[in-house]
């Protein structure tokens, strides 16, 4: 046992590294729920289930679309501890997470929301100047990326608003607020919340949400985070 605890150690390294070392920008997908969190009650199921259907529908279709290495961050079956998401995007170095999460809206139109970790808009987009192998607290770790955030969470917008888009779903405005599920994450990271009547409302979604992420193909290096800057130790 004590092996193959070190075998599956030195592989998650090694794992970690040549996702570190690809030139492709890491998208992490994040679907709620885990192995002991089923999430909100749906029409027939749970949200733990369709975020992660979802995710890996997302997960395609950014493949297809954009060069990047979309990832989805849970299997089935998998427990997520806490903290565990932040770590490894940070571990890895990601470029963007986006955070999904669904609840169970009445009306037949599906609803959007978009939102930003964000405690006080005066002192988390306060200009700072970090020093390299420094140690930034946990809830400080998204002051690094906060105008990137509230960039890509503004293009997803503009993009899901648009009036050819409205007759299917409504999109709401970016808002910052504190949010326990990204604490910790250095890169831009969105939490995107979709009412759906029925659970297989969230197929129609897939491609608009997937389209109004072309940032990661017009802006990549706007994403991607300056190495130097990275010899933060996030506690």
């Amino acid at each position: 046992m004590r092996f193959r605890l070190k075998a599956f150690f030195i592989l998650s390294l090694l794992a970690i590294d040549h996702l570190v070392a690809s030139r492709q920008p890491i998208v992490i997908i994040d679907p709620a729920g885990h192995a002991k969190d089923l999430g909100r009650l749906l029409v027939e199921g749970y949200e733990r289930a369709e975020t992660l259907k979802f995710a890996r529908a997302l997960q395609k279709e950014l493949a297809k679309l954009y060069n990047v290495k979309p990832i989805v961050s849970r299997s089935p079956g998998e427990e997520i501890l806490p903290l565990q998401i932040p770590s490894f995007s940070n571990r890895i170095k990601s470029d963007f997470v986006l955070r999904i999460h669904m609840y169970r809206e009445e009306s037949e139109k599906p609803k959007l929301f978009l939102y930003h970790l964000l405690f006080h808009p005066m002192i988390d987009g306060a200009n700072r100047i970090s020093e390299p192998l420094s140690f930034t607290p946990l809830h400080r770790a998204h002051f690094r990326s906060v105008e990137k955030t509230r960039s890509c969470g503004t293009k997803m917008f503009d993009y899901l608003n648009q009036d050819s888009l409205k007759k299917y779903f409504d999109c709401y405005h970016l808002q910052g607020i504190p949010l326990r599920s990204l604490i910790g994450v250095t890169s831009p990271a969105i939490l995107l919340e979709l009412g759906i009547c029925r659970e297989n409302k969230w197929k129609s979604l897939v491609k608009p949400i997937a389209q109004s992420l072309s940032f990661l193909r017009s802006e990549v290096n706007n994403l991607q985070i300056k190495k130097q800057g990275d010899n933060h130790v996030v506690y």
